[in-house]
């Protein structure tokens, strides 16, 4: 729900701002904005996965790295 009243919000400020020409939108604007919409949408939803799978590597590399520091185990 809070999404949804964000997005609400934001295209009618969306819409005066271009109206204005306060806002100039070109294919880089476009691809930008998309880019970090989606870098938002990725952490909300799949934050936690991003989260294990980081903690998971950062296990397997200190116990590369103990495994580096005794060779004969």
């Amino acid at each position: 729900m809070q999404a949804r009243k964000m997005l609400f919000d934001v295209i009618p400020s969306i819409c005066a701002l271009s109206s204005k020409k306060i806002s100039i939108y070109n294919e880089e604007m476009i691809v930008a904005r998309c880019f970090i919409d989606f870098i938002i949408f990725s952490r909300k939803s799949l934050g936690n996965t991003f989260k294990a799978t980081l903690d998971e590597r950062i296990q397997a590399i200190q116990e590369e790295s103990q495994q580096f520091h005794n060779p004969n185990e």
